[in-house]
């Protein structure tokens, strides 16, 4: 079985305070990839033979901080959730730049958001520093497979709109875990067929009038007629002559 993680970026600054990533009014990077990473963690463990942790939700964790708890856990894969800034439009993915399941992954991502969101697909990217190496420490330092998600654009307010709601944070979390998915080519988990047991019809009262009789025995043999029909004489009434 895979094992995945999912992991929300920024939340903890380096100094230990609150690092919100970028900002659009009352909006916050943080506190939207963090709903995006939920439902993305939460669709992979429904749908796939994987499975597939959330880190950092809550903020506790510094970059360091993920990198190391990464490294010292069995992971194959790890995918960080960020939204961007700067100006533009669209969404983009980068992987690590030797790896063609990083590429597989972002590919289909980029692809996946694109599309649901009517978006420009930016594309799988890689971004080297000076050195070569990967520009990113959640992808240079980590040992798994590792790709950053840049979902949308957080200054620009089209965008925002279509991220800053539960059913768009929802719509793009699924893109991601299916994209993972494809890539990495998990099982589907079979889904079994629910037996629904039958209920019980609802008990019913009968008020049966058998008279006007002169003689409780006619009364009794009406009785007798009746539970060989199957009624119950215990849930029925008797009214003499009305």
């Amino acid at each position: 079985m895979s094992n995945i993680c999912i992991i929300v970026g920024h939340g903890k600054s380096k100094d230990g305070g609150y690092d919100s990533g970028a900002v659009n009014g009352s909006y916050h990077e943080f506190r939207i990839a963090r709903e995006i990473a939920k439902y993305a963690a939460e669709h992979l463990n429904a749908n796939f033979d994987v499975n597939a942790d959330l880190m950092n939700y809550d903020g506790s964790l510094y970059l360091t901080d993920r990198i190391k708890e990464v490294n010292k856990a069995d992971y194959d894969f790890i995918a960080e959730i960020h939204l961007n800034a700067g100006g533009g439009k669209g969404t983009e993915v980068y992987y690590y730049h030797d790896s063609p399941t990083g590429l597989k992954a972002a590919q289909a991502i980029a692809m996946n958001i694109s599309k649901a969101f009517s978006v420009p697909n930016r594309g799988a990217k890689v971004w080297l520093n000076d050195n070569g190496k990967d520009y990113f420490a959640i992808i240079r330092e980590t040992k798994p497979c590792a790709i950053l998600v840049e979902t949308l654009f957080i200054d620009n307010d089209d965008e925002l709109a279509m991220l800053k709601t539960t059913e768009g944070q929802k719509r793009c979390g699924i893109m991601i875990a299916e994209g993972i998915a494809a890539a990495k080519g998990l099982k589907v988990i079979a889904k079994s067929e629910t037996t629904v047991a039958p209920q019980p019809s609802a008990k019913k009262s009968y008020c049966v009038q058998v008279g006007p009789y002169s003689a409780k025995s006619d009364a009794e043999s009406i009785r007798e007629g009746l539970e060989k029909l199957g009624f119950n004489s215990k849930t029925w009434r008797y009214k003499n002559g009305t």
